[in-house]
């Protein structure tokens, strides 16, 4: 797949647009548009920055990532261990970040929901 077959009429724009989209996040051009200063400068005037770290793509979290965030997680559980024991009080360690589904959205959406129903009945003047 190259970008000449756009312009040979092998391949739409939105096609391709897809294409990129769809890139692993390691690849080569999300290395370079991360690199890009003049983008990075749009986006800021943009205000569409956003500084919470995303979640991995599901395609991108295969068995060895799924056991490596395992061992992260652990690794920081042991670390406060150490930590508490020496007598120190440990930093909060955010787990490794796991993909999030449709369905895990949308549960934790009723969920919200359901808090808020509960809330209006208990609370009516929130």
């Amino acid at each position: 797949m190259d970008v000449l077959a756009v312009f040979r009429g092998e391949m739409t724009c939105d096609a391709l647009l897809d294409y990129i989209d769809h890139l692993p996040s390691d690849s080569a051009f999300a290395a370079a548009v991360a690199e890009d200063e003049e983008y990075a400068d749009l986006l800021l005037a943009e205000g569409v920055v956003d500084e919470a770290p995303q979640p991995p793509r599901l395609t991108e979290y295969g068995p060895e990532v799924r056991a490596l965030a395992t061992l992260v997680d652990r690794l920081s559980y042991l670390i406060s261990v150490q930590i508490s024991r020496a007598g120190g009080r440990p930093p909060r360690f955010d787990p490794y970040p796991r993909p999030v589904t449709a369905l895990e959205r949308r549960r934790r959406r009723r969920r919200f929901d359901r808090h808020n129903q509960l809330v209006a009945r208990l609370l009516p003047n929130r």
